[in-house]
């Protein structure tokens, strides 16, 4: 019978055998034995890891020196305030897609009852992390994938949000409908389809292309948007776009061409402008 090992120990053998960084590990290791990172940092000198354990590590570790996210190898992805669950089927929730829900509290108060529609929901992060911070609103998220609509509503559960609903659906061809939306939040492909050879091979590998690739010149989402929220946004409602680098004018034109009126530019802590805030009808 194979006797179990320290886990502390292991974990410094881990380190400098292959380089990885304690905490990498340490996230590996609270995942493998269902613990908190904060047990493992505190009291691994005096934990045990079975030999089943240390297998299961050994498998992140060659997962994650093969150039896989660790947030893919732990099914797990911090945004806002919340660990969202996440796999191959979602795009990895980013920092700078919390300027979004930043930006939407800058322009509704808490307790309004506002009607959100989140198009290319994903994982659900952006729709479920507005309806906590707008507790008397509801929200609807579309997506084209089902894998990624089945994530979205594991995370429905997980958070305990009942104000949201999930549809499967495409926003070039969208379910008929006489709902008005008070708010539409996007975080659409963008990356033009050339240069999707150019990212990161964490990203070109493990999101999925059809949340990245947004056709010759990462646009196509933008113009269906702009189209399908003429008849979905009430009157003085507001859009939110994250946007790709150098695209924010060239969205901006989009949506001038579809009666938007009233545009703001937010940019990222990179400096890059990264948000678009639009109305039609009243100064934002």
């Amino acid at each position: 019978m194979t006797e179990d090992e320290n886990l502390e120990f292991l974990l410094q053998e881990l380190c400098k055998d292959f380089g990885l960084e304690a905490k990498v590990l340490r996230r590996m290791a609270a995942s493998v034995k269902h613990l908190t990172y904060e047990k493992i940092f505190r009291d691994g000198g005096e934990l045990a890891v079975t030999f089943e354990e240390k297998q299961l590590i050994l498998q992140m570790v060659t997962r994650y020196r093969q150039r896989e996210p660790l947030s893919k190898i732990l099914n797990e992805k911090s945004f806002w305030k919340h660990d969202f669950f996440v796999n191959q089927h979602v795009l990895d929730p980013r920092p700078e897609t919390e300027l979004i829900i930043e930006a939407v509290q800058q322009r509704f108060a808490p307790c309004e009852q506002l009607n959100f529609l989140d198009l290319g929901v994903g994982s659900g992060c952006i729709l479920l992390s507005l309806l906590g911070e707008f507790p008397n609103a509801r929200g609807t998220g579309l997506d084209i994938s089902p894998q990624a609509i089945e994530v979205a509503i594991h995370n429905q559960r997980r958070l305990g949000s009942n104000g949201a609903r999930f549809r499967l659906g495409d926003w070039n061809d969208f379910p008929e409908t006489t709902e008005k939306f008070d708010v539409i939040v996007s975080n659409p492909p963008y990356v033009p389809t050339n240069d999707l050879v150019l990212l990161d091979e964490n990203v070109r590998k493990y999101d999925p292309v059809i949340a990245l690739d947004g056709g010759p010149d990462g646009l196509d989402a933008f113009f269906a948007i702009g189209r399908l929220s003429q008849k979905l946004l009430t009157q003085h409602g507001l859009i939110f776009f994250e946007v790709g680098f150098g695209q924010a004018e060239k969205v901006a034109n989009i949506l001038r061409k579809n009666d938007y009126q009233h545009i703001n530019i937010f940019k990222d802590f990179s400096g890059i402008d990264r948000v678009l805030v639009a109305a039609r009808t009243a100064q934002i």
